[in-house]
């Protein structure tokens, strides 16, 4: 059986938004913010907080390649689960409308897998169970 969450409109599920946890949400939008701004604006950052700058450098190795890559593999991992939320919102009846598409896009682009959990447990619930398999 699946727990409703306090956000949850189980059984009557619409496809409105969940809210994600907020802890994790946070930590997720603080590292997308600061890879990004890492990587589009590095003088600005290092102009406004040097020893985050720095800091975030050192981790790096100084490879300015490394934080190439981790930026565009952590946006293209966002986007892939924010077409993967799309997918699932489609597959059920009602549940993916102009209202509810776009606004789960945006929100799983900028928080990733914490905003994609909550559609995922409301997705498992709204599937039929599964008959067990008879032992011979």
């Amino acid at each position: 059986t699946t727990r409703p969450t306090p956000f949850s409109r189980l059984p009557d599920y619409d496809g409105s938004l969940i809210a994600p946890a907020p802890i994790t949400s946070a930590l997720a939008l603080t590292g997308m913010t600061l890879v990004s701004w890492l990587y589009l604006q590095p003088a600005s950052l290092h102009a406004s907080v040097p020893m985050l700058h720095d800091g975030c450098m050192t981790l790096l190795f100084g490879s300015s390649a490394l934080l190439k890559a981790i930026f565009y593999l952590a946006w293209l991992c966002h986007v892939a689960e924010a077409c993967f939320a799309i997918s699932i919102l489609a597959s059920h009846k009602g549940w993916l409308r102009p209202s509810t598409g776009l606004v789960w896009f945006s929100v799983v682009t900028l928080f990733g897998f914490p905003a994609l959990k909550g559609l995922l447990r409301e997705h498992k619930a709204a599937q039929p169970p599964k008959m067990p398999s008879k032992a011979h």
